[in-house]
């Protein structure tokens, strides 16, 4: 009876470690594309991804995705990956002899996110598509818009 309980004791501590691990890894990756957004932020034209941004906000609590705040924020897998297209987002639109450091640094956390990523590809693929899809109806209302103002 009291070898049950040590073993099961063991496997709580072990299962904890776990957690801690899985989220301080999370928090760790958040920061670091926290840190590459606010390194590219004063050098690009931000209004020309506030689309993108706009996307991305909606699901960062209380702050915006140049500003990652929070603990929720920080070890939240969602957040981590929404950084990720947000950042995608603006080095496909940007010079591709921009930004050589952040774009490594970019390679950098996405492999180590692969290693705690909760997401399957398909559910990735869907929520980047998502992203897209907003983009494109929100600067073609915009178009329409300005159009309808002239």
């Amino acid at each position: 009876m009291k070898q049950d309980k040590q073993v099961t004791l063991s496997l709580e501590q072990q299962h904890f470690k776990h957690v801690k691990s899985y989220y301080r890894t999370l928090a760790e990756i958040n920061l670091c594309l926290g840190n590459i957004h606010r390194n590219i932020e004063r050098r690009i034209q931000k209004q020309k991804y506030r689309y993108a941004t706009e996307y991305v906000n909606q699901y960062i609590s209380y702050t915006s995705v140049w500003n990652i705040k929070f603990v929720y924020n920080l070890e939240n897998p969602e957040v981590a990956l929404l950084q990720f297209f947000h950042l995608d987002y603006i080095f496909e639109h940007e010079p591709k002899n921009r930004f050589k450091s952040e774009r490594l640094q970019l390679e950098e956390q996405r492999k180590l996110f692969s290693t705690v990523n909760p997401f399957k590809e398909e559910q990735i693929q869907l929520r980047k598509q998502q992203m897209l899809k907003f983009i494109k109806e929100r600067s073609k209302k915009s178009t329409k818009n300005e159009k309808l103002e002239q």
